[in-house]
C-alpha cells in the first residue's frame, strides 16, 4: 500500500485547519445554545455550558480568543465571518430579552465574550455576595443526602 503523498498530507491539514470554519446544515442560526438563558445571576453556569456546547460544535475558538479573524486570504475571511456570526447568534438567543438589548451592537463572539465576564463574571460583587448568602443559608431540610451534596457541590463549582 502506497503512503500518503506530499500534497495528500498538505490537503488532509489545510482541511484540519479550516474544520472550525465550517458551518453545517444543522447549525441554525435561531436555536440557542443552552437551556438555560443567560440572565445576569447565573453566568458561571450559563458559561460553563455555553462552552462545552461550542466545543462540542468545534466553534470555542470563536469565544477564546484561539480562532482569532485571519488577514490575508478572501476566502478564509468569509469563513470565519460566517462562523463568527453564527456564534455570535447563538450567544444572543442564549440570553434573557432583559439583558440581550444591551449587548446587539457588538461585532464578534470574542468581543461580546469578553464583554460578558467582565460583567458577570467571578469579580461581579453582588453576584459573589448572593452566593456566599446562599451558602451561609444551605439546609438539608428535605432534601435527600445525595440530592444535598449535589446542591453543596453547585455552590462550590460557582
Amino acid at each position: 500500500m502506497a503512503s500518503p503523498s506530499k500534497q495528500e498530507k498538505k490537503d488532509k491539514k489545510e482541511m484540519t485547519h479550516l474544520e472550525h470554519l465550517r458551518v453545517q446544515a444543522i447549525d441554525n442560526l435561531g436555536s440557542s445554545l443552552v437551556s438555560n438563558l443567560l440572565d445576569g445571576t447565573n453566568f458561571l453556569s450559563w458559561s460553563r455550558s455555553t462552552k462545552i456546547v461550542l466545543g462540542a460544535k468545534m466553534k470555542l475558538g470563536f469565544i477564546n480568543g484561539k480562532n482569532p479573524r485571519p488577514s490575508g486570504i478572501a476566502e478564509e475571511y468569509e469563513q470565519w465571518t460566517r462562523g463568527d456570526c453564527l456564534v455570535l447568534s447563538w450567544l444572543l438567543n442564549s440570553m434573557s430579552k432583559d439583558i440581550v438589548e444591551s449587548f446587539l451592537y457588538i461585532n464578534t463572539a470574542r468581543e461580546l465574550w469578553l464583554e460578558l465576564e467582565a460583567r458577570f463574571g467571578v469579580s461581579n460583587g453582588p453576584m459573589v455576595y448572593q452566593l456566599q448568602k446562599e451558602i451561609a443559608s444551605a439546609t438539608q431540610g428535605t432534601l435527600s443526602v445525595s440530592a444535598y451534596f449535589g446542591k453543596l457541590k453547585k455552590f462550590w463549582m460557582n
